[in-house]
């Protein structure tokens, strides 16, 4: 009882039969008219249960004996519900799959392949199309990540080392970058010979034709000696300096060094010695430059441990050792040979020495300023009955992990693709061989390419290809301007002869774009020279050992490889 009325129940029916409601047939159930059964499809979105707006006279054919109050539940004749003989029909039922599509497994080109999907209702492709613009975002976000993080693992590696000490009584004079050198132009014009020494053999022309499928072992020549000797050490340029020839004496390695100085990365050093008027550009004993830079340009870095094969000191030794063997090995050892005015100046009697002839040649940077500089070449070839002059140089391959370019399959289809990469990896050392080439007046440079015959082994090397370049046209290709170069050094030059008498020393700093000018005690780089380091706190650039005192490692325990530096 509730509110003093009664509520009623109302009838339910017995099933005498069972379970659950009896038939329908014999009950007598009141149930309004005109509200038929309407079915329609599961995949369907229902649209109204009522039309409340619908009147009898919207359709003229429709039977007016029906209550018209009825007729807003009446949808016989509405096609948004099908027949009732189609409720029965399951075929057109789908399931709608709320999923993300499947990530592709190989490649980015999943996206512009057209996938089958089943029909989906409209507001569930916006979301899908949603869902799979958010995911592109968070792939793009990450892989933006992924390139931040891996730049900034590359500029937080080990910091470069310095190749020379800095010591506490060194003065610093000026620090020049490297941005002021790329506006530089100076033109000189055509240097004359003053005096040809050495011997030169004669290259062998079918290494032109190797190929990576009938590469040639890599020799080794124990006998053939080979000099790295510096500026003020050379019995030629000391008889030139005492009859007054030049002003400025240098030698085609320093030379291509300060030339080629915007494109360096790693640390090296050249002093200067100012003698009177005269000018003298010289290396340290056991310097970096005896030796060469390998994947210096490079962004992959290379291992830091000294005594790994793979570390750029070791990788600079072996470099040296297979360009001296390479030069030795392209050349017809059948005794001819083109001598010239003076044996090597460097040789005694009866030594066996390497094919090599140097040029003293003197070219005129101002009105009563004069360069002479020392230059190389390794042999020679006889074309038309006309001598040309040849440089030889090999690039080495160590690891095609660090390059992403393996040489025996790439150089005989995509020798273009090679030689980029090198440029890109080895960029300054490459323009130093052309700007020697180029002070040298060779008629033709000479690239070896030469790998190790196992990553894990660096004694033993292949040679894979030769292939020879006229010096200006691949200094065009790389973009070398010669103007600049002699703009470079003229600038140089006449920043030195502002110093008073004494010894210098130009240092590249091993972490940024730029040159210092120490001011050195008289004695320093002497073997008599004791050098203390500056204490941690006070030092300028990060110090390191001396490559002259520097420990062996596994890369120089070959006799062979140990008397590369040690040479002269």
């Amino acid at each position: 009882m509730v509110g003093g009325g009664e509520f009623e129940v109302g009838e339910v029916p017995f099933n005498p039969d069972g379970w659950g409601p009896p038939d329908s047939s014999n009950l007598n159930l009141n149930l309004p008219v005109n509200v038929p059964f309407a079915p329609f499809s599961r995949s369907d979105k229902l649209g109204r249960i009522a039309d409340w707006t619908r009147t009898n006279y919207n359709n003229p054919n429709q039977n007016r004996s029906k209550n018209p109050s009825d007729s807003v539940f009446d949808f016989s004749n509405d096609d948004s519900f099908p027949s009732s003989g189609a409720a029965d029909d399951d075929s057109s039922f789908r399931l709608v799959d709320g999923k993300p599509p499947p990530k592709p497994k190989f490649g980015p080109k999943w996206r512009f392949q057209q996938q089958r999907q089943l029909p989906q209702r409209r507001d569930e492709e916006v979301e899908a199309k949603k869902r799979e613009a958010e995911k592109e975002r968070a792939r793009r976000d990450r892989h933006y990540n992924n390139n931040r993080s891996n730049a900034n693992n590359f500029m937080r590696r080990e910091p470069l080392k310095s190749s020379v000490d800095i010591q506490p009584e060194w003065n610093m004079l000026d620090q020049i970058p490297f941005s002021t050198f790329s506006k530089l132009s100076f033109s000189v014009p055509e240097p004359e010979d003053l005096l040809l020494c050495g011997a030169l053999e004669f290259y062998d022309r079918s290494f032109d034709r190797i190929t990576p499928k009938n590469e040639r072992r890599l020799e080794r020549f124990k006998n053939r000696n080979f000099f790295k000797v510096t500026t003020t050490d050379d019995p030629v340029i000391r008889r030139l300096a005492s009859e007054d020839k030049a002003t400025v004496f240098a030698t085609d390695t320093i030379l291509s060094t300060l030339m080629c100085a915007p494109r360096s990365v790693y640390s090296w050093d050249i002093v200067v010695q100012r003698v009177g008027n005269k000018l003298f550009f010289d290396k340290r004993d056991g310097s970096q430059l005896d030796l060469l830079s390998v994947h210096e340009t490079s962004q992959e870095p290379l291992p830091e441990a000294k005594d790994d094969i793979n570390s750029s000191y070791s990788l600079g030794v072996e470099a040296a050792y297979i360009n001296q063997n390479f030069s030795q090995q392209v050349l017809i050892r059948d005794g001819k040979k083109v001598a010239f005015d003076e044996p090597n100046p460097f040789a005694s009697e009866g030594e066996e020495v390497a094919s090599v002839a140097y040029r003293y040649r003197r070219w005129k940077l101002d009105n009563d300023m004069y360069l002479v500089a020392r230059c190389e070449v390794q042999s020679v070839v006889e074309i038309n009955n006309q001598r040309s002059f040849l440089t030889l140089n090999a690039l080495n391959e160590f690891d095609s992990k660090y390059s992403g370019v393996d040489w025996r399959q790439k150089l005989e289809t995509q020798r273009g693709a090679v030689l980029a990469t090198e440029l890109k990896n080895n960029a300054n050392k490459m323009a130093k061989w052309t700007a020697q080439a180029l002070l040298a007046s060779a008629d033709m440079m000479k690239l070896g390419y030469v790998s190790r015959v196992h990553p894990r082994d660096h004694f033993n090397h292949v040679i894979l290809a030769v292939v020879g370049y006229k010096p200006r046209e691949f200094a065009s290709q790389i973009n070398l301007n010669t103007s600049n170069m002699w703009g470079i050094v003229k600038s140089i030059v006449d920043l030195c002869m502002k110093l008073n008498e004494g010894k210098y020393v130009l240092v590249k700093d091993p972490s940024k774009p730029q040159v210092r000018i120490y001011e050195v005690p008289a004695d320093a780089f002497e073997n008599d020279y004791v050098e203390e380091p500056l204490p941690e706190d006070e030092q300028v650039q990060p110090p390191t050992e001396d490559a002259e005192g520097a420990e062996p490692n596994a890369a120089t325990d070959d006799v062979e490889e140990k008397e590369v530096v040690a040479q002269a």
